[in-house]
């Protein structure tokens, strides 16, 4: 038995949820990737998959089998790649991990966009904004925004500029007007983001000056969705990710507050497991994702009037 080509053949099995499937894309036959399988236990000494009419499922040791095999052909890929000995293409299983707030935005069309460039590829994502370290929750790539690297900084990469916006609804600057400059603030219903250090405290820069202000307001939630349908309902004014309301903003759902001031903007991280590199498939969907969410400091709306 070629142990490698057993190996890969049984991770595309479990990628594809199918015998046939797999056999497909490996260009083999049905029984020459069921054989591969089989003596794969036989070597092993335990099953592998747990085989039904309807479908297959992995056995507790056929998971951590999977796990391991990945990671050493990711290994194996890498390490020819540097060499120099094959132009590797993307394929296999993507395991990733991002925000709440990143799903809602365009993340799902980047990843059709990403399958349909790389047919070999399937993604599973997580959305959760709490951060675990990818190692610990088994994911090739967790990508989560920030000010500062969280976790260890070898194995945090900034990818994206993420700039934010000061704004609020039509009907609560009706009913309050729009404050005059900064300080003015403090007299404002504010809805406060608390995931961060000092949450009520929003900083911001204009011609090179950095300034910070304390806001409070009726409203805090560690979610900025729910805090942006808080803002859409005219109960406040709102400093909430570009990419969330950019949409809102262009519709006049949406105004933007004091333009003239630059809020502080945060950083897209991509995070790998350590001391692993990253494969081609992660590299190509990080510089995909890279590419799709960086503003960088073009923004509209930056000094359209409030």
């Amino acid at each position: 038995m070629d142990r490698l080509t057993a190996m890969s053949v049984f991770c595309r099995v479990v990628e594809r949820g199918s015998f046939t499937v797999a056999a497909e894309r490996l260009d083999m036959s049905t029984a020459s990737v069921s054989k591969y399988v089989s003596a794969l236990e036989s070597h092993i000494g335990t099953p592998l998959l747990a085989r039904t009419t309807r479908r297959i499922v992995l056995t507790e040791a056929g998971r951590n089998y999977y796990e391991k095999c990945t990671r050493i052909l990711d290994e194996i890929e890498e390490a020819e790649r540097s060499a120099g000995v094959v132009q590797t293409v993307p394929r296999g299983l993507l395991k990733v991990r991002a925000p709440v707030s990143l799903g809602n935005a365009s993340l799902g069309r980047t990843v059709a966009e990403f399958t349909a460039r790389f047919p070999e590829v399937s993604v599973e994502m997580t959305l959760n904004d709490r951060f675990v370290d990818p190692a610990e929750e088994g994911v090739d790539v967790a990508f989560y925004i920030a000010t500062t690297p969280k976790g260890s900084a070898e194995g945090a990469h900034p990818i994206a500029t993420m700039p934010r916006l000061l704004v609020a609804a039509p009907g609560y600057i009706s009913r309050h007007s729009s404050p005059l400059d900064l300080a003015d603030l403090a007299r404002h219903s504010c809805l406060v983001y608390t995931r961060g250090i000092a949450p009520n405290e929003w900083r911001f820069t204009r011609d090179g000056a950095e300034h910070a202000v304390h806001v409070t307001g009726a409203f805090r939630c560690n979610n900025s969705l729910t805090l942006r349908e808080a803002v859409l309902d005219g109960a406040g004014i709102c400093l909430l990710p570009a990419f969330l309301v950019i949409d809102d903003l262009a519709a006049g759902r949406l105004r933007a507050i004091l333009p003239d001031w630059c809020p502080q903007a945060r950083t897209l991280y991509a995070a790998y497991p350590q001391p692993r590199r990253a494969s081609p498939k992660v590299r190509e969907f990080v510089s995909l994702v890279s590419r799709r969410f960086d503003f960088g400091t073009s923004l509209p709306f930056r000094t359209q009037d409030a």
